[in-house]
């Protein structure tokens, strides 16, 4: 008996070796190989921007797949697309952007943001079988870094433009919506073994409402549910309250922007993060900023790299010994905008738990 288990394991191995042979001799190299080759061991990610939203996200946008933006209006969708899109700007001098903008996009609000326009490839137009092609040629050619939708409600099918006011095209956008997420799921994938030029791919959507729903969520996205699907992750962003000045006209300078992961399929869905964004000067903070120490701050005593004892904000040195980083919240918040190098060691170390 243990001869022949040995034997049948043998033979197992040598045909699986053979059908791993005509596989990429049919299909081309490294279509078919052993998990232990492949060349990242880890999902490639880049960042929000927001150390808070790339701990939600388990350490920031999954790349070379679909991701949703979903929210109601002003809740800050495209303020997170947009300054995504700032910070790898920031991050690397030649990353690439192509906006495809069925609705309006707005430079000077993109440069406040921190985006720089020579970098960004807007394609203007809301026919829909025009913006997918678009994407498509670009994910599958590989020419640039990110790519951006905003948004689909905004699309308009072309057999729909054709129709008179009062003639109804149901589910022709959905249909549509399907298919491409179909063909741009061959188009986004990268060699398993070999480094690829990766992408980011963002979808902004909107929230509609769904007619007769007397129970349950009765909110509901356009583009189908097979959309929903394809989505590697699907992020939920609300605005939670105004920011505001301290004076007689309580005037907004900002707002709390809250999101949620309803899927992800990368990380834990079902988490949640909270940022401060600024669109008015509020010092220390300029229009366009998130509160970032805030945010390090919170997340940090969230995961005990600061302690808190009393009143006391302590954390642990890289060296072992215990540095007492001020008394009450805000003295300690303070002693943390002034240590650019502080900041970033703890930044890493939360990034690290994600």
């Amino acid at each position: 008996m243990p001869d022949e288990k040995v034997r049948g394991s043998a033979l197992k191995s040598e045909s699986l070796a053979e059908l791993t042979s005509k596989v990429n001799k049919a299909l081309g190299d490294n279509t078919l190989i052993r998990g232990s080759e492949i060349a990242r061991k880890t999902w490639p990610r880049c960042t929000t921007g927001s150390l808070a939203f790339d701990v939600m996200l388990g350490g920031g946008w999954p790349l070379n797949q679909w991701n949703e933006i979903i929210g109601m209006e002003s809740a800050g969708k495209t303020v997170l697309a947009l300054k995504t899109i700032a910070a790898n700007m920031e991050l690397n001098p030649e990353y690439e952007c192509l906006w495809i903008a069925s609705e309006d996009f707005v430079p000077d609000w993109a440069m406040k943001l921190g985006v720089d326009l020579s970098r960004v490839h807007l394609a203007a137009t809301n026919i829909m079988e025009d913006a997918y092609q678009i994407a498509y040629e670009a994910l599958d050619g590989q020419v640039c870094d990110a790519i951006v939708i905003d948004s689909l409600p905004a699309l308009l099918p072309g057999e729909e433009a054709e129709k008179a006011m009062e003639e109804f095209s149901m589910g022709l956008g959905a249909r549509l919506t399907a298919k491409f997420m179909r063909k741009t799921h061959y188009a986004q994938k990268r060699s398993l073994a070999l480094p690829e030029r990766d992408c980011l791919a963002l979808l902004i959507n909107q929230w509609r409402d769904k007619i007769g729903i007397a129970y349950g969520d009765p909110r509901t996205t356009p583009g189908g549910k097979a959309k929903n699907f394809s989505m590697f992750t699907r992020v939920e962003v609300a605005r939670d309250t105004w920011l505001v000045l301290e004076d007689k006209e309580k005037t907004r300078v900002g707002l709390a922007i809250k999101t949620r992961t309803i899927k992800n399929k990368t990380a834990p869905a079902q988490r949640t993060a909270n940022v401060d964004f600024y669109f008015d000067d509020c010092l220390p903070f300029h229009a366009g900023d998130y509160d970032s120490i805030k945010q390090v701050f919170n997340l940090a005593v969230a995961n005990d790299i600061i302690m808190v004892k009393g009143r006391t904000y302590t954390y642990l040195r890289p060296d072992g010994k215990v540095e007492t980083l001020g008394s009450a919240k805000a003295n300690a918040q303070l002693a943390l905008r002034e240590s650019l190098e502080l900041q970033t060691w703890i930044s890493q170390e939360v990034l690290a738990l994600a």
